[in-house]
């Protein structure tokens, strides 16, 4: 599900800013093991912070009924929250991907009606990005579909797909902000 973050941009973030503490004698906290990850970054620019044990409430969204949360394995990780900022400029990403015995067409339903509440439903069949708070869809041959609903600096994507006879899906929430907001 391209909009959540890949293993690999989570190891590059941290090791960036792991570099910028080792730089400018910054403040690094590491806790947890396995899923349960945590590591705050605190620097003179900025700080980051990262969590793999997500509560997926802070995505905005409801859990749809029966799913159950995706199976990590070694090299991937299937939660995050994310948070990246200094007092001009920020960004947060919470993502949490889960499975369902129900077909795609039942969960894009489900989600359809609950990111109404966040404004316009948009429907893209393949990948999501986003640019200076700007939606690009990225219609493909991808067998995924994307539902996005939001203002421009807060976003909520639900990305599903087809699992066998059922659905592998993933609750995003994206928000950015300027100067004097929090994330």
């Amino acid at each position: 599900m391209k909009p959540a973050l890949s293993p690999h941009w989570l190891s590059l973030i941290a090791l960036a800013g792991v570099l910028l503490a080792g730089l400018c004698g910054c403040k690094v906290q590491k806790q947890g093991e396995g899923a349960n990850k945590k590591v705050d970054i605190e620097t003179p620019v900025g700080s980051l912070h990262v969590n793999t044990d997500v509560d997926p409430r802070d995505t905005g969204l409801a859990v749809y009924p029966g799913a159950v949360r995706a199976a990590e394995d070694a090299g991937s990780k299937h939660a995050a929250n994310l948070s990246l900022g200094n007092s001009l400029f920020g960004v947060k990403v919470v993502a949490v991907k889960y499975h369902s015995d129900d077909p795609p067409d039942k969960l894009l339903d489900f989600y359809r009606k609950q990111l109404k509440a966040y404004g316009e439903v948009t429907e893209c069949h393949g990948s999501v990005s986003f640019v200076r708070g700007k939606m690009i869809c990225e219609n493909g041959s991808r067998n995924e579909t994307n539902l996005v609903s939001g203002t421009e600096d807060r976003h909520r994507v639900v990305s599903v797909k087809p699992d066998g006879t059922g659905s592998q899906f993933g609750l995003i929430y994206v928000q950015a902000r300027g100067e004097k907001e929090t994330l």
